[in-house]
């Protein structure tokens, strides 16, 4: 099947019919177009062993590298057991392994998409991912954004109730520059929040929520946006290259785009209150 995702477009084969993610399904293409890279899915009885180098390593993920290629030993925070390998046989070919033991859980958005470090693939785009919520009012994008339990949710459905706004997706979205329109474009995770379309829209503001008995807010100044901003993206620390690129993108960002701080509580005036803020 022939996926599109921002700007990427790229195909995954398998030898046998798998379940992939409902939310997944959203981004199917059927362009002719040649895609960038071909992803070789296979479930095996035994990872295989990677040769390179080691050049970081998380509770979560392993990265080694030989010849400017990049290969991943995938496991879970809290799991010892490793479940997958990403390896990559050229720019445009990489294949993925699956552990059997964990079939059952591919279908999970989180595990599906970091076999295939899609996120590599969109920085080197020019694009960057940004842990929020999406909501829309009328044609304006609002990104909700900051760590998670803050409630970034809860305060996008009292959007949805009071403002008969429309959440487009209630955990990431893509980030990236057209035509000089800073865009919101579709991102097939969406957390707890099962809310998840694959629609792209500018973006007309971003907020960082926190949590006040009273509420309050302020427009962030440049150098402010920038640090929120980088906090709440994906970026790959190992890449000196990725990193300096979304760097740039995001200190691009907090030039054109409204970047706000905003403590509230959860009733229907902190609606009313940020609605004022903004629009000032």
């Amino acid at each position: 099947m022939k996926y599109r995702i921002g700007d990427f477009i790229f195909e995954i084969c398998a030898e046998e019919e798998l379940e992939f993610p409902e939310h997944f399904q959203l981004f199917q293409t059927k362009e002719e177009e040649k895609p960038d890279v071909t992803y070789c899915l296979e479930i095996v009885d035994q990872l295989p062993e990677i040769e390179g180098d080691c050049i970081s390593q998380r509770p979560d993920i392993q990265i080694f590298e030989k010849d400017h290629l990049e290969a991943r030993r995938l496991s879970i925070v809290g799991m010892p057991v490793v479940y997958g390998v990403y390896q990559e046989i050229s720019p445009e070919e990489i294949h993925c392994f699956l552990h059997k033991d964990f079939l059952d859980m591919l279908s999970t958005d989180t595990i599906f998409v970091s076999l295939f470090a899609l996120e590599k693939q969109m920085i080197a785009r020019q694009s960057v991912i940004l842990h929020c919520s999406v909501v829309k009012t009328g044609d304006q994008v609002m990104l909700l954004s900051g760590p998670s339990g803050i409630g970034k949710s809860t305060h996008a459905d009292l959007w949805v109730k009071y403002k008969n706004a429309k959440v487009i997706n209630g955990d990431r979205t893509l980030i990236c520059k057209r035509n000089d329109q800073w865009m919101s474009l579709g991102w097939p995770i969406c957390g707890s929040s099962e809310i998840c379309h694959n629609e792209d829209y500018p973006i007309s503001r971003v907020v960082f929520l926190g949590q006040a008995k009273e509420n309050q807010g302020r427009r962030l100044s440049y150098v402010e946006g920038i640090k929120h901003l980088i906090s709440q993206t994906t970026a790959n620390n190992w890449n000196a290259d990725f990193v300096q690129k979304v760097w740039q993108i995001i200190e691009e960002m907090a030039a054109d785009v409204p970047v706000y701080e905003y403590a509230c509580n959860m009733e229907k005036e902190a609606v009313e209150e940020l609605g004022k803020l903004v629009e000032a």
